[in-house]
């Protein structure tokens, strides 16, 4: 087996990730195992992949370097490429330790503040920029779906994807966040309803005894996101993180015997 430093290199726009191994055939399997499932630890590498398709990427071998060199010449190419930079690469840490990802990387916090230094500005790609409406449509087109269990299953498999999405839920239900709206009526003494104002609010609180029991089943699912919901239903999004707050706080079973937490 080869050791040394190797290139995953964008034929397209000629942009590369850069990476080192003292079994470098191993490795590059281990990439496209990674890249075609999905699951690549490398969001920007991931994202190429699943943009330009297989078919542009080409995997090539830097150097040939003993085991214990690998680093050093892996942070010497890093230095002299740049290839952690927007424009330049998809590597994500500009320092060859062995964490080349957010989540993990040692150097989490400096490298998300070097990362900022790098794009604010007239660095970012969007700098003095707008999304056309088409850009926006076809972006809110590709985000149905997203988040969800089958979202998560068709990307990760069945048990990591479930495994994934039940994480994501649990760390949405325990974020301290307040989602009230602020109607500015705090403190104020209200007027004399109206009687058309009295019949929407009756109106509302019947059409939610009607459907809450379906809707708490689609929130517990995880099957439809938020807009799906809505759209489904015909009711706010303030209301359905309201009832997926009451759910949360139960903490007991369901009907369905999913745990409620």
């Amino acid at each position: 087996m080869i050791s040394g430093v190797y290139k995953i290199r964008n034929i397209v726009n000629d942009k590369f990730y850069l990476g080192s191994s003292k079994e470098i055939e191993n490795r590059w399997e281990g990439h496209k195992q990674w890249l075609r499932g999905g699951y690549h630890d490398n969001p920007k590498l991931q994202h190429a992949w699943n943009k330009y398709g297989e078919k542009n990427f080409v995997f090539e071998i830097v150097e040939e370097i003993p085991l214990k060199s690998l680093l050093n010449r892996e942070q010497h190419y890093l230095d002299l490429w740049e290839s952690y930079k927007r424009g330049k690469g998809y590597n994500i840490c500009p320092t060859a330790n062995g964490g080349d990802n957010i989540t993990h990387n040692p150097n989490k916090a400096a490298f998300i503040k070097k990362m900022r230094e790098i794009n604010t500005g007239e660095g970012n790609g969007m700098y003095g920029k707008q999304h056309t409406k088409k850009t926006i449509k076809d972006m809110k087109e590709k985000s149905v779906g997203r988040y969800t269990l089958d979202w998560f299953i068709e990307r990760y498999g069945k048990r990591k994807g479930e495994w994934k999405f039940e994480e994501r839920r649990q760390m949405l239900s325990n974020r301290k966040i307040n989602y009230s709206h602020d109607n500015k009526m705090t403190g104020t003494k209200r007027g004399p309803m109206s009687e058309e104002v009295k019949k929407r609010i009756s109106e509302r609180k019947l059409k939610m005894r009607l459907i809450r029991k379906d809707l708490h089943f689609e929130i517990l699912s995880g099957k439809l996101t938020l807009p799906q919901i809505e759209s489904k239903y015909g009711i706010s999004k303030t209301t359905i993180l309201r009832e997926r707050r009451k759910l949360a706080q139960q903490k007991t079973p369901s009907e369905d015997g999913v745990v409620i937490c």
